[in-house]
C-alpha cells in the first residue's frame, strides 16, 4: 500500500512549488501569483491542482516552464486545474492533465 503525502499550499506572494513537500500539492490562489521553483532538482516531479480562487491567475515566467504544446493552461473557473511539472537536466517542463470540477 503506498500512500503519498498530499500537500495544501500556503498561498502567498512568494510560493515556491517544491518536490520535497509531497508529491501531489492543491492550492488555492487568493491573488494572482507567480510562482518560484524551491529545490526543484532534476529527476523530481509534482502534480498541483489550482483553484482559480476569483478568477486569479498564474503566471508561470520565474519558473521559466517548457510547455507540452507551447503554452501555460488558462485556470479552469470552477474546479481545480490539474498540471504535471518534472524536471530534465535543468529544464521544468509542464503538462496541463485536465480540469476537475
Amino acid at each position: 500500500d503506498l500512500t503519498e503525502t498530499v500537500h495544501t499550499v500556503s498561498d502567498a506572494a512568494g510560493v515556491a512549488l517544491d518536490p520535497a513537500n509531497g508529491p501531489i500539492q492543491v492550492w488555492t490562489l487568493s491573488d494572482d501569483r507567480t510562482p518560484t521553483a524551491g529545490n526543484f532538482a532534476a529527476g523530481e516531479s509534482l502534480m498541483v491542482m489550482i483553484d482559480d480562487g476569483t478568477a486569479y491567475t498564474v503566471t508561470w515566467t520565474t519558473m521559466a516552464v517548457t510547455w507540452v504544446g507551447g503554452s501555460a493552461p488558462t485556470l479552469a473557473t470552477s474546479g481545480y486545474t490539474v498540471i504535471e511539472l518534472w524536471k530534465v537536466g535543468s529544464t521544468i517542463y509542464g503538462a496541463h492533465v485536465g480540469d476537475v470540477a
